[in-house]
């Protein structure tokens, strides 16, 4: 009798670890553990790393336009980690205990978050990062801009622009974040080719108007020659730009993306600048690519997109002079009805 109860319980266990696996994601044994593919009831979970900022209200509007593009998508979680690694890590389990087919990251500082990226990709679920790395191969692909080549980018245009020799300083994001310093490394590498460039200092502005005028006042008052402006937003270029104009120092070419601010000063005192947007459709492509992993198909562990460079010539062309400054231009090609609101 003990022996047909030990059978008994053992049957009612495996029973309901059968049912575990299949309550997590919908996982197909037959293939390790792998989420069974689906074409239509797709619950998407996004894991936003900070909505403090219009870049990233544009981030979002270009999401939501996406969403509306693709019927098979039945439910979509949201969630903003403001910033917080720790909050990011419960958001993410918090996305995964709603059985979601489908997880989009965001990382706010990719090597904190590690733990809770590789749980979700062991749940069997396409994981999709995008906008900053995470140092794991343990998530489905990367989605996104090449940010080493970027920060070269920047570098290689204010080298054409300023000549081969001078003084640059260079202004940047939120330290210890990836995709910032991928940038930065990228723009040394540049530099370096050059030895009558000197980089006379670099700070990190958080990408805070504020901020960045406030260190571009610091460096007006300790470098009397500054000659270039390597920046990797318009949202420091455009400040640094403004604070030496107040200061009545002549103004120099720089770098930044498509924040319309930073183009409608440059046109306006016609200053050299260049222009290469670090797209808000991130997260619109990472919706794109996972969609096709869900539905079965297998992804490059990085994808890229390369979006248009807008040397000041083309900046001309592209200003909307009539346009909030914190407008991110091209990157406003969705339905008005998404479009945010933004004074």
């Amino acid at each position: 009798m003990r022996r047909k109860t030990n059978w008994i319980l053992v049957l009612i266990a495996m029973f309901l670890f059968v049912g575990g696996l299949a309550a997590a994601g919908g996982q197909d044994e037959s293939d390790g553990g792998k989420a069974a593919p689906k074409e239509d009831n797709i619950t998407v979970g996004f894991s936003c790393a900070g909505m403090g900022n219009s870049w990233r209200m544009f981030l979002k509007a270009n999401f939501d336009a996406k969403v509306a593009e693709h019927p098979e998508i039945s439910k979509v979680y949201f969630t903003n980690a403001d910033e917080r690694p720790e909050k990011q890590i419960a958001d993410i389990d918090d996305l995964l205990s709603k059985g979601v087919d489908l997880l989009i990251i965001q990382p706010s500082l990719g090597e904190a978050i590690v733990p809770a990226v590789e749980r979700a990709y062991n749940v069997g679920i396409p994981v999709i990062i995008f906008d900053g790395t995470v140092p794991t191969d343990q998530h489905t692909a990367y989605v996104g801009q090449d940010m080493k080549q970027l920060g070269a980018h920047y570098a290689e245009a204010l080298i054409n622009m300023m000549g081969t020799e001078g003084n640059i300083i260079m202004l940047s994001g939120i330290a210890g974040q990836m995709s910032v310093e991928l940038r930065l490394e990228g723009a040394r590498e540049v530099f370096a080719k050059y030895p009558d460039i000197q980089i006379l200092d670099t700070q990190y502005t958080g990408w805070s108007i504020p901020k960045a005028k406030e260190v571009m006042e610091s460096f007006l008052q300790t470098y009397p020659q500054i000659d270039g402006i390597w920046a990797d937003s318009g949202l420091m270029s455009f400040p640094a730009l403004e604070t030496m104009k107040e200061a009545g120092r002549a103004l120099v070419p720089s770098s930044g993306d498509n924040l319309n601010g930073y183009a409608k000063f440059l046109v306006a005192n016609n200053v050299p600048g260049y222009i290469e947007p670090y797209s808000t459709q991130q997260a619109a492509w990472a919706l794109e690519e996972g969609l096709k992993a869900v539905k079965g198909a297998e992804l490059d562990k990085v994808i890229y997109h390369q979006p248009e460079q807008y040397p000041f010539e083309r900046i001309k062309e592209i200003v909307n002079m009539d346009l909030s400054d914190w407008w991110w231009l091209g990157d406003d090609q969705i339905p008005e009805e998404f479009l945010p609101q933004i004074d």
